[in-house]
């Protein structure tokens, strides 16, 4: 029997592989199955990898960060609602439902008996920002580099479409200028840093996928409008291309809705440049092979 093969882009040479792509990067040594669509554990190969892009994302912030701030895989359910991510976004947000306080022990319980909890699964590392800013004028404008384990209920098995990943956000929080001054800047680090790493990428404006009779319009709106803008790069064999990150303005949109004045009057605007570290690595895998110990990034 003839042992399918991919090709590393970078080579061109054929490298052993699988017929499917989660197969192949299991066989590997990359990633580990759980059973769940979108739900993996991650090799010590795959961690050190990891840790490299870390690194290059530090050293790829404009004035200098010791390293990101880690925020907790759940977010307080009532700082989710602020941000009417329920509203926008209901078929994506992970509920944590348990049982009521004071439930006796000896009841007869059924799945129905368990209530949505006073957290949410966090859907992005950024919404630990606002709440901490929320109801207050800014004294000057703000910046964070945070991160965190996150959740979102992907309905798709494709290799890429994590439910369960991690992510990495360089944020500000200020006047409409310095967001979409950041937003402009992000964009060139972002192109610079993936060039360095070896990864060619397309950078393309896009939209958030938005839920409801609305969401066509706000999709237009985002798009017309140039507040994101996606670096697109294939994570596997035949893969047409997977955002590995993003470049986000918000306008004024969270600092309305958490009561945030910038400090030279009217709600702050804010922008965030986001980065999939779980399909960071996946691109490095697919574009420089199964030996890190060749890769641009020392991993």
């Amino acid at each position: 029997m003839t042992v399918p093969t991919t090709t590393n882009p970078a080579t061109g040479e054929p490298r052993a592989g699988t017929g499917r792509p989660l197969d192949r990067l299991v066989s590997a040594g990359w990633l580990l199955p759980t059973g769940v669509a979108g739900v993996l554990g991650f090799t010590a190969k795959f961690e050190s990898a990891l840790a490299a892009v870390q690194t290059a994302l530090t050293r790829a912030h404009p004035t200098g960060t010791p390293g990101p701030s880690w925020h907790p895989p759940v977010v307080p359910r009532g700082q989710i609602e602020r941000a009417e991510y329920p509203e926008a976004f209901p078929h994506l947000l992970g509920s944590v439902h348990a049982l009521p306080p004071g439930t006796a022990e000896d009841a007869g319980l059924g799945e129905g008996d368990r209530v949505p909890s006073d957290t949410v699964l966090a859907p992005a590392a950024c919404y630990s920002v606002y709440p901490a800013l929320a109801d207050s004028t800014l004294e000057a404008d703000r910046t964070f580099d945070l991160a965190a384990s996150c959740y979102r209920h992907e309905a798709t098995s494709e290799v890429g479409r994590f439910r369960s990943f991690r992510m990495r956000e360089f944020v500000t929080v200020g006047a409409p200028e310095t967001a979409r001054a950041w937003q402009e800047d992000w964009i060139d680090r972002s192109r610079a840093l993936f060039s360095g790493l070896g990864v060619p990428v397309r950078v393309e404006t896009a939209s958030d996928p938005f839920f409801g009779p609305g969401a066509r319009f706000m999709r237009s709106s985002q798009m017309q409008q140039n507040l994101k803008y996606e670096f697109v790069a294939p994570v596997f064999q035949g893969d047409p291309g997977t955002a590995i990150a993003s470049v986000n303005l918000h306008k004024d949109h969270l600092g309305q809705r958490f009561a945030i004045a910038s400090p030279g009057g009217g709600w702050a605007h804010s922008s965030c440049a986001a980065f999939g570290l779980e399909r960071i690595v996946l691109a490095l895998v697919h574009r420089h092979g199964d030996s890190p110990a060749g890769w641009p990034v020392p991993a």
